[in-house]
Parts: C-alpha cells; structure tokens; sequence
C-alpha cells in the first residue's frame, strides 16, 4: 500500500464582515460581508486583481480591483453610487471604504502577530 500526503491548499481570505451604514434612510448600521470570488495569482500584470461579492444591502454588489500600471490600484464598485458618482478617484462608496477598512485591519494584524 502506498501513502500519498494530500496536497497542500494555502490559506485563502473567503469571506469578511463588517458593520456599514444601511440601506435605509436613516442609515441604520447593518451587517455587510465581502466574498472573495476571483484573485489573479500574476500579481505583477495589469489588469483584474481579485473579484468581490457584497451582500447585506438592498442588493448585491461587486467590487472589482483593476491595477492599471505601476502598482497603481483602481477600485469599482457596481453599486448605484459608485455608478453615478464616478470612478474619478475623489469618491469612494462605503463598500468599497467598508472593504478596504477591513483589509487594512487584517493588514495591521498580521504585522502584530
């Protein structure tokens, strides 16, 4: 009988929540959460970074990370603010702010640890 070790699965970021303001119009905090459904593994080529789902509003969302040169790090949401606002880089919708709070949290954290 031969013994085979399974293969190694990395660790992967699936899913993350946090608190937002909600959907309603006095903006009552609600529970969001941020579903990681694609990431590109070439992290040094242009183009789609990583894919999210967000789920908590009225409805559901994507976010999508482009990097367009450089580093350089584009963030679009297809929420109705983002949309309409503009992806001129001034605004930010609070998905794409909910998320990113999330990851610099996550960020700092692994640094203590």
């Amino acid at each position: 009988m031969k013994l085979t070790t399974p293969p190694r699965r990395e660790n992967r970021l699936v899913q993350l929540q946090t608190v937002l303001p909600g959907p309603d119009r006095k903006r009552h905090a609600s529970e969001y959460r941020f579903r990681l459904t694609y990431r590109n593994h070439h992290t040094d080529e242009a183009g789609c970074v990583s894919v999210w789902e967000v789920a908590g509003g009225r409805l559901p969302y994507q976010i999508a990370v482009e990097r367009v040169g450089a580093g350089q790090l584009v963030w679009h949401c297809s929420c109705a603010d983002a949309v309409y606002r503009g992806d001129d880089g001034t605004h930010r919708c609070k998905h794409v702010a909910g998320l990113l709070d999330c990851l610099d949290t996550l960020t700092v954290s692994a640094r203590a640890a």
